[in-house]
């Protein structure tokens, strides 16, 4: 499938990405993750968070007009969630509709992401992120969240009497959480989603961005974001499967199905490019990139 570089396309002007690089990240694909934005939505403002340890962010920061930032948490419980805070806040200093997180190993293949989720925001305003929330791209079946659930109520049973303080915080957002429908442990696949800009700014204006606190629960990311937004009046959505006409074609790990099926399909939000069947990430991403020429 190829696409006309003449051809009309969807300015994401609306739209800013926040992207964390951690140590193992090559260079070569973030910059590819990076050049598929900026085909796509070449008004988007790129934010990215790094934590390579060896100044990829610097490198980057002289190829592309971005925002890069030092990562300020390395190698502690929580970090992601620290550093991802840092890139919401400077998010906030200038004015957006969406919020697209990404990981490096993720990339852009269409420019109607941005039209589809102001569509979704607009129709529900307490809808506060989107992506792969409880099934699959094959639609296959809820995503486990016992594993997260299990960590919760450890934190909260270990720490009552340590540190009750926090336990008591902890407590007082799930069940505010609770209240809104949240089921404990459930959140986006971290790896792609999308907030609404109203979300963030509340995260942040409540103080829920960047909490030592919540860091130190020992949880993944994105569960520590679905329950805040929960906390907050904000419930999770869908946001693509191959059955729907909707962004995302996006699997925990690898491709949930081939480049040119998930090209075919519509899908412009991708994740993981690191395989597929016996494709290898190089592959993979060389089968996109030709897309875009």
């Amino acid at each position: 499938m190829s696409v006309d570089p003449e051809a009309p396309r969807e300015i994401g002007n609306d739209a800013v990405f926040v992207i964390p690089i951690g140590p193992t990240c090559k260079l070569d694909f973030v910059a590819d993750t990076i050049d598929s934005i900026r085909y796509y939505a070449p008004m988007a403002r790129i934010i990215i968070v790094d934590d390579s340890r060896s100044g990829l962010g610097i490198e980057l920061g002289e190829r592309y007009p971005l925002t890069s930032l030092e990562a300020r948490a390395h190698g502690l419980s929580g970090e992601l969630y620290l550093n991802l805070s840092d890139g919401f806040k400077e998010a906030l200093t200038q004015p957006f509709r969406i919020l697209v997180r990404l990981d490096t190993d993720a990339l852009i293949a269409g420019s109607d992401f941005e039209a589809k989720a102001i569509e979704r925001f607009n129709t529900d305003r307490h809808l506060g992120s989107l992506g792969s929330f409880r099934v699959g791209y094959n639609c296959s079946g809820i995503r486990s969240t016992k594993s997260a659930k299990r960590r919760i109520l450890r934190y909260v049973a270990t720490h009552i009497w340590m540190e009750p303080r926090v336990a008591s915080m902890l407590t007082g957002l799930i069940l505010r959480a609770h209240k809104q429908g949240y089921r404990l442990g459930e959140s986006i696949m971290g790896g792609a989603a999308v907030y609404r800009y109203e979300a963030v700014a509340l995260l942040n204006e409540t103080g829920l961005l960047g909490r030592v606190e919540l860091a130190g629960t020992g949880l993944q990311e994105d569960h520590i974001f679905g329950l805040c937004l929960a906390s907050l009046g904000y419930h999770l959505g869908e946001f693509g499967n191959r059955f729907d006409n909707l962004p995302m074609g996006v699997k925990h790990v690898g491709l949930p199905a081939a480049p040119r099926e998930l090209m075919e399909r519509g899908k412009s939000i991708i994740h993981s490019t690191k395989s597929f069947g016996m494709m290898d990430e190089r592959a993979i991403r060389c089968q996109f990139r030709a897309a875009r020429r």
